[in-house]
């Protein structure tokens, strides 16, 4: 590939205790524990809005919730002493209200957040990592810290530091989890308001249409409180989630197949007719990416015996979930619940750098256990909390 020269003068955005990249789940999370514990954090978001899958992804419902107390339980409480709360098999929520919440959380934990902001790379001496590199309307800045918590979700941030990844089966991106664009339809059916596997409905208009259904498990999962609900339907296979052309297209993909749902629900079926169409989200549910090589890696065997571990950060009881294309559906196979260990989300060889989220270290069939929300988000809370006590020692 060719390339260009560039000599930069970056200036110093500033200087922090911990700087944690994405404000998806786990990075709300960690964000929000560090300032708890009195430390100086940088959150950085390249959206408009803290919640990553849970609010620019459409994401419901927030599973694996039930176990786990901390920041999570707590969000869940606002969400219920507001009426947010319930929905789809009772634990879906509303979006603006989760961004709403997480903003006031943040805020008076008194975290830094700079929204519309892209992560641009990773700052580090030799192995020992010290601050990133991002972009926004401002221009170009660098800003330093004792510790970065990569939560891109797809290992942006370690990746970029030189850390050793997994991708697929040996490097082969073809296989890994379909992506999803999640969408809003508004008018549902009132049988339908409290959600149902829409398989049968969709599959009857498809072969209506002539046309061949590109996911088998679609559901209908309604927002509490409200007229309009989120379909999980849209599979987009065999696109590389490490490049930005290959998402461009499956994005594409994706609101494709979301007009031609709606067009021909609303066509062929009498239920639907009156269906509207909302919104899809704003960001690309990508289910599976880098998985980071850390100082140790979560095993298939693991889920399945139901490991523990000395230094738990949390809690799985989720089942392994692969949303595979051989049979435009999903793999899944139940799992001993199990721990995950610090380790695990300690990039293997280096300094400075915590991975929490999707991305963190181990087999592909774990991560299709752990990768869903509520162990995200409980991932970023301890591992902050481990952190803190570190940097609080020094």
């Amino acid at each position: 590939m060719k390339h260009i020269t560039e000599n930069l003068t970056t200036p110093i955005y500033g200087e922090y205790d911990v700087i944690v990249v994405g404000a998806g789940p786990a990075g709300c999370s960690a964000a929000i524990t560090l300032g708890r514990q009195g430390l100086k954090t940088l959150l950085i978001e390249k959206s408009n809005c803290l919640g990553g899958a849970w609010t620019t992804g459409f994401m419901n419902p927030l599973f694996d919730h039930q176990n786990k107390d901390g920041l999570l339980k707590e969000l869940i409480d606002a969400l219920k002493e507001k009426g947010q709360w319930g929905g789809f098999w009772n634990e879906s929520f509303n979006y603006e209200y989760m961004k709403h919440i997480l903003d006031k959380k943040a805020c008076e934990a008194g975290v830094e957040v700079l929204f519309n902001t892209n992560f641009s790379r990773t700052l580090f001496d030799n192995k020992s990592v010290n601050g990133v590199v991002f972009e926004n309307i401002g221009g170009r800045f660098a800003a330093k810290a004792k510790y970065v918590f990569d939560c891109t979700g797809d290992g942006s941030v370690a990746a970029s530091a030189g850390c050793h990844f997994e991708l697929g089966e040996d490097g082969d991106y073809t296989v890994c989890q379909g992506m999803t664009l999640m969408f809003i339809v508004g008018n549902i059916p009132e049988k339908y308001k409290d959600g149902l596997m829409i398989y049968e409905k969709l599959n009857a208009v498809y072969e209506k249409a002539g046309k061949e259904i590109p996911f088998k498990v679609p559901y209908l999962i309604p927002v509490p409180n409200s007229h309009f609900g989120v379909v999980q339907f849209t599979h987009m296979y065999e696109h590389d989630p490490l490049s930005a052309k290959e998402i461009g297209r499956a994005t594409v993909e994706g609101r494709r197949q979301m007009i031609e749902a709606f067009e021909l629900l609303t066509a062929y079926d009498e239920e639907f007719k009156e269906l509207e169409l909302v919104a899809s989200s704003g960001v690309l549910g990508v289910r599976e990416s880098r998985r980071i090589i850390g100082e140790y890696r979560m095993s298939t065997e693991d889920i399945l015996s139901g490991a523990e571990f000395p230094d738990a950060v949390a809690k799985v009881t989720f089942g392994a979930d692969l949303h595979t294309k051989s049979n435009k559906g999903q793999h899944c196979f139940k799992v001993l619940p199990y721990e995950i260990p610090f380790r695990a989300l300690v990039p293997k060889g280096y300094e400075g750098i915590i991975v929490a989220g999707r991305c963190i270290s181990g087999s592909r069939e774990a991560m299709a256990s752990y990768r869903v929300t509520g162990n995200c988000c409980q991932m970023g809370e301890r591992a902050a909390l481990i952190i803190a006590d570190r940097l609080k020692k020094e």
